[in-house]
Order: structure tokens, then sequence, then C-alpha cells
């Protein structure tokens, strides 16, 4: 199964590849906390996997709140560079501390014009300058929710989660087996298309939004530490396919089009 995996990414990214849609330094990891580094590294290996590159930045310089010493400031990072963007676990902020500043109207003109993100939980307890929970580099003012400081539940995939497919294919997700944390709640705005519930009450364990060309892909997974990550694991992979698939979906001349078609029915032959 694993095999199976690698070769459907290998050859959806090979797809975008070729019909020049994405260049070779396709992938982008966040992280703002020191727990995630082997998130990090498993979402770094699966790219590379398939035989692209992949960049992990640092976030948060602060040595005092699970930062690094070599922590860069993320208005720095080139985001035109990437299809992908993957969010760790707390990577937009945590413990009061913001380290998406600077870098909010760059990122959300890339989303607009195509780029797939994908986020884990990350904590309720801090704002941006503006004072808004999450940051501007989500349309957070757009699109209103709140973040709930909440803990582990059991979930519920909505019907919209099943006819996506990310708790199926490639992987069929242990649903029981996932940790989550603190998650999006009131997302009223029908943008929100809520993939999974959590069985708490508490608001949404997974959705997506889509931002012009482009998408905010969110579960609130917990993977600070090797079980929690090894359970997530099967979902994180499930995310990427479905990543590369949108990017292929999204592929906006003619050209590409046609290259798609042609190049999807080899694949497939």
């Amino acid at each position: 199964m694993r095999k199976v995996i690698f070769y459907l990414f290998t050859q959806i990214l090979l797809l975008l590849l070729i019909c020049g849609i994405v260049n070779a330094q396709t992938g982008l990891v966040i992280l703002g906390d020191t727990y995630t580094e082997a998130e990090g590294e498993l979402v770094k290996a699966t790219i590379i996997a398939a035989g692209y590159k992949c960049d992990v930045v640092k976030i948060n310089a602060d040595v005092n709140n699970r930062g690094w010493a070599d922590g860069i400031s993320a208005s720095t990072i080139d985001f035109t560079k990437y299809a992908l963007v993957y969010f760790a676990w707390n990577a937009p902020g945590h413990d009061g501390a913001y380290f998406m500043k600077g870098a909010e109207a760059n990122f959300r003109k890339w989303v607009e014009n195509g780029g797939i993100v994908i986020m884990d939980a990350f904590d309720d307890n801090f704002k941006d300058d503006q004072g808004n929970q999450v940051g501007l580099w989500f349309p957070i003012d757009k699109y209103p929710a709140k973040i709930l400081n909440t803990a582990d539940s059991d979930v519920e995939v909505t019907q919209a989660g099943k006819n996506l497919g990310i708790f199926d294919a490639p992987n069929k997700v242990d649903l029981n087996a996932l940790v989550l944390d603190d998650n999006f709640a009131e997302t009223n705005d029908p943008a929100y298309e809520i993939l999974g519930t959590r069985k708490d009450g508490n608001g949404a364990f997974a959705f997506q939004l889509k931002y012009g060309k482009g998408y905010y892909i969110y579960t609130c997974v917990d993977t600070r530490d090797a079980t929690r990550l090894a359970s997530a694991k099967p979902l994180i992979e499930n995310l990427l396919t479905y990543a590369a698939k949108l990017l292929v979906l999204g592929a906006s001349s003619v050209d590409s089009h046609n290259c798609i078609t042609t190049k999807w029915g080899e694949i497939k032959r």
C-alpha cells in the first residue's frame, strides 16, 4: 500500500512538472514550534520521495517559546517559488506569539493566485498586530471564525468530507487514532466547506476554504510527539495527494489542460 501511495503522489507531481505548471521547488513546510521538527521531516520526505524539492523554514526565533536561534522572519519568504505550503502544528503562532507578521498580504495574494495551503491545528492564544485571532495571512476578516481552546475529541466526517475522499484515499485513516487540538469554530459562512466535525460540539475538525484560485485546507490534528504524528501520518499523506490533484485541476492555460489530458491518459495506461 505504501508503494502505491508514493506511486500515485509521484505520478501527479510528475504530471505537473511535465506540463509546466509547477517548478521543481514545489513544497514549503513552515514550522513555528520545535515540537514539530519530526513532522517537518515527514512532509519533506514525502515530497522528496516523489522526486521533488521541499524547503523547510522556521519562523519562530524565540528560543524561550520553543523557537530556534536561526529562525527567520516570515516576511522574507518568497511564496511565489512554491505551489504548496504546509503549516505544521502551531506554525502561525502559539503561547501569545504571532509568527506571520509582515507576510500577510504577500501570502494571501499567493493563495488567491492558486497556492494550496494545508494547515494543522494551532493555538488559540495569539493575535496579529490588528488584534485578529489567527492573523490576516488567513482571510479571517472576510470569513469570520474563531479558534477555541479545546482538547481531543471523537470526530464525524460530513457528506462533503466523504465526497472529497481525503479520509479514505489513498490511505484509510483511523479517525479514532487521531489526536485533536485547538480548532476553528463559528465557521458559519457557507464558503467554509466543512469536511468533519468534533463530536464534543466545539466546531470543525476539518474544512476547506476556496480563496481566489487557491485553497486553505485544515484539520485540527495534533502532531507534537511521535505517537500523535504516527497516527496523523496517513491523513498527512492523503492531504498531500489531494493537494497535488488540486494543482492539476487548477492549471489555467489551454496548453496545460491539453497536456494534462494527454499525459494523465498515458500514466493511467
